[in-house]
């Protein structure tokens, strides 16, 4: 189901075959349907990353990261040293995972639900969320 305008003219919670019969073109429900894939990657995309790492466990990282951040690189500690590479992982894990979800978007034969069509966490980044 999906909501639908064209030409000032807007039907609500309808389907392809409803929309036809109301006479929308085909480009019109094409984008419509479109639309609808690209929101529910999205919430895949965000169900997965916070599946890897909750809002907490986000907020906890960055707090270290910008703790960290703030010694001279000489006075850090290997501890501190490799979470702030495990962050940098993660970072461009999210990264990655925000670009997929663009291409599953735009290939409706893709498996969205399929972990194959999603890139992997990075050990670095699974090390330094296991620490918060």
């Amino acid at each position: 189901m999906f909501d639908i305008s064209h030409e000032g003219r807007t039907t609500l919670s309808v389907d392809r075959e409803g929309a036809e019969d109301l006479g929308y073109p085909e480009e019109v429900i094409a984008a419509a349907e479109a639309g609808v894939r690209k929101n529910a990657v999205k919430a895949a995309c965000r169900r997965r990353i916070y599946a890897a790492a909750s809002a907490e466990t986000q907020m906890n990282m960055a707090t270290a990261a910008a703790v960290i951040s703030a010694k001279e690189a000489n006075a850090r500690t290997e501890d501190e040293a490799s979470i702030l590479s495990g962050l940098d992982d993660a970072i461009g894990w999210v990264a990655q995972m925000r670009a997929r979800v663009i291409e599953l978007a735009d290939d409706a034969a893709l498996d969205v639900g399929d972990d194959a069509n999603w890139p992997p966490l990075p050990d670095g980044a699974r090390d330094v969320v296991a620490k918060f």
